[in-house]
């Protein structure tokens, strides 16, 4: 998952490892993409601190280092894949555009939530978010599952 910090230049920032059952790679890179520092995030780690425009989270021992340059594809021919992992950090399924995974008015509320938290930058407004985005990833494990085909995609 890549976050967007301050596209500007690279400002301090912390993420936690709250709830997240296996070890991860968090890439702090500048806004150029080039790594400023790697950091292993292990389950349940409170605060891991760094300077970066971009935070990329990725599989353990990806084997980046500080010096390595991300290359991203050009807006208008990137596919945006996301990957739903299981418990053990394997890949469940790819998610390639047009799947809703939460409700219309979960995803007004995340919304929302994110939104707050970025604008007051106050830890009890991330919690806020972190708690509602668990509390919607609980209930998605105790409903029926529901499958919905995703939209035809446009040839360009």
């Amino acid at each position: 998952m890549l976050f967007v910090i301050n596209e500007e230049n690279p400002v301090e920032t912390f993420f936690h490892m709250h709830n997240v059952p296996f070890p991860l790679d968090l890439i702090f890179m500048d806004d150029e993409f080039k790594v400023l520092d790697v950091k292993r995030g292990n389950p349940e780690d409170d605060r891991i601190e760094g300077k970066a425009s971009y935070v990329l989270e990725i599989n353990a021992n990806s084997g980046v280092k500080e010096g390595d340059e991300a290359e991203l594809d050009d807006e208008n021919t990137h596919k945006y894949v996301m990957k739903v992992l299981s418990p053990d950090g394997t890949t469940q399924m790819n998610l390639e555009g047009g799947e809703r995974i939460v409700s219309r008015r979960e995803t007004l509320v995340l919304i929302k939530k994110a939104l707050k938290a970025n604008e007051s930058k106050e830890d009890k407004d991330y919690k806020a978010l972190g708690k509602y985005i668990f509390k919607v990833l609980k209930g998605q494990d105790s409903r029926k599952p529901e499958y919905v085909s995703a939209p035809e995609k446009k040839e360009d």
